[in-house]
């Protein structure tokens, strides 16, 4: 695979707690093959750079009308009017917003940027057991760009690194990946695959196969369930998951039940949120369910240093 010396990415996050063991700073790369109904970060479905516009904090002082080149934005008496199909997320009147109404998501980065960013906290790193995620959007889905990321932070730095994923990309991919990974963090959302396609807009067969082939080779995965109620809390699809990871050796599971924080990001976006009939998702029996079939279970937010299933120590037992 050829290495890139750039991709887009929408965010980086430091002091992590929820990313993989210890510490982390998390890179968010742009870009995704699903398109997950119930997405939390739906600005990182596009590949592209995006303009967010969170209405409620306008003032409707048209300043974002005077800077645009393109006029996309314009003003009356009613306020602001934007124009997406005009806008081309130049990103001009973010910074004459003194009401922060408006963002830029996405930002062409290089290794070099990325890199450095993430290595000034390499202290917190080494002393809490953490390191570095690789999440998104999805990564795999600039594969080239990721590769170059983690060659620096895992083989030259040697900082410990994390790829969350949802897992949809060709398993050749994957690999070539894995000299330079301690563990992966990995979305199963539904084992049927027409239900995973009616609610991502793609089928599971390459996230299941990659799943397989992980179990068969001994990496350390942590396999995580996005918990969506009425959609994959059914006691079957509970049943056929716990019966497919204990399948394939992948015995340790985090449940991520399900909520509304990424809301007010469908709005910015002018996008429309699906959300469940119901928002209380049968947790506690997916806990069960899963347990039954001999995995070790944990629910997303209850975790402690003594509970945490993937320490270190753990992650650096696979050497390719």
């Amino acid at each position: 695979m050829k290495h890139e010396d750039s991709g887009v990415v929408f965010d980086i996050q430091h002091y992590s707690l929820h990313d993989g063991p210890g510490v982390r700073s998390t890179i968010f790369f742009k870009g995704c093959p699903l398109a997950c109904r119930w997405c939390s970060n739906p600005e990182s479905q596009s590949r592209h750079p995006q303009l967010m516009f969170y209405r409620n904090l306008c003032i409707g002082c048209g300043a974002c009308a005077v800077v645009c080149p393109n006029q996309a934005v314009t003003l009356d008496e009613e306020g602001v009017h934007m124009r997406r199909d005009l806008c081309q997320a130049c990103g001009r009147c973010v910074p004459v917003c003194l009401q922060n109404a408006r963002a830029l998501s996405g930002r062409v980065m290089t290794v070099d940027e990325a890199c450095d960013e993430v290595r000034q906290h390499w202290r917190i790193f080494m002393q809490s057991g953490g390191g570095v995620t690789c999440g998104g959007g999805e990564a795999l889905a600039q594969p080239g760009f990721l590769l170059s990321v983690l060659a620096r932070l895992h083989g030259e730095l040697g900082f410990h690194t994390c790829l969350d994923t949802s897992g949809c990309a060709p398993w050749d991919v994957l690999r070539e990946m894995l000299p330079q990974l301690d563990l992966i963090l990995l979305d199963i959302k539904h084992m049927e695959s027409f239900r995973h396609k009616e609610a991502t807009g793609l089928g599971n067969e390459p996230i299941l196969r990659n799943a397989r082939e992980l179990g068969r080779i001994g990496f350390p995965v942590l396999i995580r369930l996005p918990l969506i109620p009425g959609f994959n809390d059914t006691l079957e699809n509970l049943r056929a998951l716990g019966s497919f990871l204990a399948e394939v050796g992948l015995r340790k599971v985090e449940i991520m039940p399900y909520h509304e924080f990424g809301l007010t990001k469908y709005g910015a976006l002018e996008k429309e949120y699906s959300r469940p009939s119901s928002t209380t998702p049968e947790t506690e029996r997916a806990v069960t369910v899963l347990r039954g079939c001999d995995l070790e279970v944990l629910v997303h937010g209850r975790r402690d240093e003594e509970e945490n299933p993937m320490q270190q120590s753990e992650c650096a037992e696979y050497k390719q």
